[in-house]
């Protein structure tokens, strides 16, 4: 493994702590979707080491979501590629082409194992994550004051918002914002209450400020269920309702299984 884990990092390296997602390719389609590492008794753990080297990330058994995500999508072509991004302390990493393999332990356990050639993370750019759009004025919550901006976009990994030149937010301190989305209905939630910091400011039009922000590592599980669902609206050109947009926890996303992607 190379030393500088914030250039490269190997995928055996990765643990429960790490946020991950597969990027599935289909056709000129594409979707990013959360997975759950699989923790691994010693036992276990030495089965699939056996089996597959230092090559291999545990996964929980998610895949039978997936295939009900890219029905929603209306997916109609043939997979044709499978990534892997990262997201841990020491940064973002990606691995290209893998494989997603259904897999039985000896104690009966069904997994699903993510399986690449070469085991060795690139890093990986933020600003490549998916981003959706947004447009919405919303507040942050800096010093104890409410501070009203526009929310341009969002990423797992950040938010870019335009700030009013009479109230500008602190470069130097964290901020709280509350994501706020709308119902089917058209009535407002909250979404979740998302800590960051300023990464960079740049004029734009009309002498407004747009504020690149890091959020912090903690919000990326979350994140990344609410912009998949982002995404399939906007592929879809349809809502998916109150209940598909907001977070879900983790045992809702491992319920299933799937062969479709197996194929």
């Amino acid at each position: 493994m190379n030393n500088d884990k914030t250039v490269k990092l190997n995928l055996a390296d990765l643990s429960k702590e790490a946020t991950i997602s597969v990027v599935a390719s289909m056709d000129n389609k594409k979707i990013e979707l959360p997975t759950e590492y699989a923790v691994l008794n010693d036992e276990e753990e030495k089965e699939l080491t056996e089996r597959f080297k230092d090559k291999y990330l545990p996964l929980e058994n998610i895949l039978k979501l997936w295939q009900d995500k890219l029905r929603e999508v209306e997916f109609s072509g043939t997979l044709s590629k499978l990534s892997l991004i990262a997201i841990t302390k020491e940064g973002v990493f990606h691995w290209e082409n893998v494989k997603i393999y259904k897999y039985t332990l000896r104690n009966g356990r069904h997994i699903h194992v993510a399986f690449s050639s070469n085991p060795v993370g690139e890093k990986y750019n933020r600003r490549r994550g998916f981003r959706i759009n947004i447009d919405k004025r919303m507040n942050i919550e800096q010093n104890g004051e409410k501070i009203s901006v526009i929310v341009r976009d969002l990423s797992y990994c950040g938010i870019a918002f335009v700030e009013s030149a009479e109230t500008p937010v602190d470069p130097d301190k964290a901020f709280t914002i509350n994501l706020i989305d709308t119902d089917e209905d058209g009535n407002e939630y909250l979404v979740a209450k998302l800590t960051g910091r300023i990464k960079n400011k740049k004029e734009i039009e009309d002498g407004k400020i747009l504020c690149g922000c890091i959020l912090a590592a903690d919000h990326a599980s979350d994140l990344q269920r609410y912009i998949a669902n982002k995404q399939i609206e906007a592929i879809r050109g349809k809502r998916l309702g109150k209940r598909m947009t907001k977070s879900v926890s983790g045992k809702n996303w491992q319920e299933k299984l799937i062969d479709e992607l197996n194929k």
